[in-house]
């Protein structure tokens, strides 16, 4: 399935990768990330930019093949989580460091830079034919005090990392997600020069 725009129309060419992303509930579960693969997406992380090179992700990861770990981490995810991200390869919880490791000051940008973090390893994720759903609805009290977290860390997100089900049932539910997903135009939150005045025109780009 080739697919063309995230909206009504588009005449803006971006990267595919970023196009192929999406967030999955269903996973194949008889279907593993090996350590290698995972190796891999955690070294884009460790590339992404942060403010003073802090870096001040820190992740915590169960895979299928530690049943009691994954079963632990699974329990920390809402119900409505729990049913779908059984099926995953991995869980991971996203950390942040909310001091300066340069002098003990609030890191303002710690969770900023998290997120970046996550989006280089979800890109990386989607070249290699890996999916990534990042949750927060998760239990984020239980997992600072299950994983013993640091009062100067706090717990942001679980990411379910798997391969995506080769059913037909699940392509064809794959390609309704596709051709009804939007994203707002981009008048909508560029603006030119003062608050609220768009930097582009509704034609220019993008239209709903």
């Amino acid at each position: 399935m080739q697919i063309e725009s995230t909206n009504t129309e588009q005449t803006n060419e971006i990267l595919n990768l970023i196009k192929k992303r999406w967030s999955p509930r269903e996973f194949e579960p008889a279907k593993k990330i090996s350590s290698s693969q995972i190796s891999q997406l955690f070294e884009a992380a460790r590339w992404t930019p942060s403010a003073y090179n802090e870096q001040p992700w820190k992740f915590i990861i169960v895979t299928k093949d530690n049943p009691e770990q994954f079963e632990k981490m699974l329990n920390l995810l809402t119900d409505g989580n729990k049913v779908w991200a059984a099926n995953a390869s991995a869980l991971i919880l996203t950390i942040a460091s909310l001091r300066s490791s340069h002098n003990g000051a609030e890191n303002f940008h710690a969770l900023y830079d998290l997120g970046a973090s996550v989006t280089n390893l979800s890109l990386q994720a989607v070249a290699m034919d890996i999916h990534v759903n990042q949750m927060g609805g998760f239990h984020r009290d239980k997992a600072t005090k299950v994983f013993q977290l640091g009062e100067e860390y706090v717990a942001v997100s679980i990411l379910a990392l798997g391969y995506l089900p080769e059913t037909e049932t699940f392509k064809e539910k794959k390609e309704r997600h596709f051709a009804n997903r939007k994203r707002k135009s981009l008048n909508e939150f560029v603006f030119r020069n003062n608050w609220g005045n768009p930097f582009f025109e509704l034609n220019d780009f993008q239209k709903n």
